[in-house]
């Protein structure tokens, strides 16, 4: 960041008939203004980037095997738990029915606690 010129030196090389200086002045000053103005607005990108964070994490909650977003009686997911973990990444389950989840993204596979595994059946013939 650029040393902004003294406002009061301004007014000194003005007095004392030096305009040439004190307009070169004035233009890092005006610089200097511009420079504070894109730090600024970076400062704030980031502090909104940061909230939202915050807020996302908040609203966040983990329920085996996934995650929720819960915002007051509103419930949306379920997320994936690897996605999440890896790169605080929301990424939406795909329900593959009887308890089974599938993420797209990381091919991870969750089933919940209503799956019931495929029963194997045992053929066996008459007469053992």
């Amino acid at each position: 960041m650029a040393i902004l010129p003294n406002y009061k030196e301004i007014v000194e090389l003005i007095k004392k008939g030096s305009t040439l200086e004190a307009q070169e002045k004035i233009m890092e000053l005006r610089e200097a203004a511009m420079e504070l103005q894109e730090e600024n607005l970076t400062l704030r990108t980031r502090v909104k980037e940061l909230e939202e964070q915050i807020s996302l994490k908040e609203q966040v909650q983990w329920e085996k095997p996934y995650y929720w977003t819960v915002s007051g009686d509103k419930k949306d997911g379920p997320f994936c738990q690897t996605c999440y973990d890896s790169n605080q990444k929301l990424v939406r389950l795909q329900d593959l029915r009887g308890g089974k989840w599938y993420c797209h993204t990381c091919k991870s596979r969750f089933f919940d606690p209503s799956y019931q595994p495929p029963q194997i059946r045992v053929n066996r013939s008459r007469g053992e």
